[in-house]
């Protein structure tokens, strides 16, 4: 049987591998979303979530349980004002029309406060490549303004060399072995001429 690999979950099925991909990708959206969202917003942004349960496999159900977390740490607000998440064994119409099912539906509630280790191990796995995902994107942007900047340097400093070249008379790589030599050549003219001098100096002395 084919495994599918999805998000560091692994699905027998194609078709819930292919909705855990969908999920994934809906958890990344909105990951990018609330980067800059303070407390309120992202509570917000959860409870609409709630409402509108989009996610109905490990991804989206990891995704909401960290969100969950993350907000009760904040310490912005307590958890009576954090709905739970949703459970996917919880049917709105069987509740309706079967009491047993909502008497169910309760205790799944009251399992799910008594275990929150086991919830919160599902939330860590399945949230962590989401906040890998914006450290990395941050590490990239931050990549992106600093080859830019060095860029923009490079480039200065290109055209401030052209522009001291053609401004100013000074010898260039192509004429300074030339310029070097004709130097050396009036300094040994010099020395000989000194030389010069001396000895005839020398030579009236004696």
């Amino acid at each position: 049987m084919a495994k599918y690999n999805i998000g560091g979950y692994i699905f027998d099925d194609e078709n819930k591998a292919k909705k855990a991909a969908k999920e994934l990708k809906a958890v990344e959206y909105i990951l990018g979303q609330i980067k800059d969202a303070d407390e309120k917003g992202v509570l917000s942004v959860y409870k609409k979530l709630l409402n509108q349960r989009p996610f109905s496999t490990e991804i989206g159900m990891g995704f909401l349980s960290q969100l969950r977390q993350n907000l009760v740490s904040s310490g912005a607000f307590t958890e009576e004002d954090i709905p739970l998440v949703y459970s996917l064994d919880e049917s709105d119409d069987t509740s309706k029309d079967n009491p047993t099912s909502a008497v169910q539906s309760k205790e799944n509630e009251e399992k799910l406060k008594e275990k929150p280790k086991v919830k919160k191990k599902i939330a860590d796995k399945s949230v962590v490549s989401g906040d890998d995902h914006l450290k990395e994107l941050k590490r990239l942007k931050l990549i992106n303004r600093i080859l830019l900047i060095l860029c923009i340097t490079l480039l200065l400093c290109v055209l401030g060399m052209f522009y001291v070249n053609s401004t100013i008379n000074s010898p260039t790589i192509l004429n300074y072995e030339e310029k070097l030599i004709d130097k050396y050549s009036s300094w040994e003219q010099e020395l000989t001429e000194r030389e010069a001098a001396v000895k005839e100096k020398e030579l009236q002395q004696q």
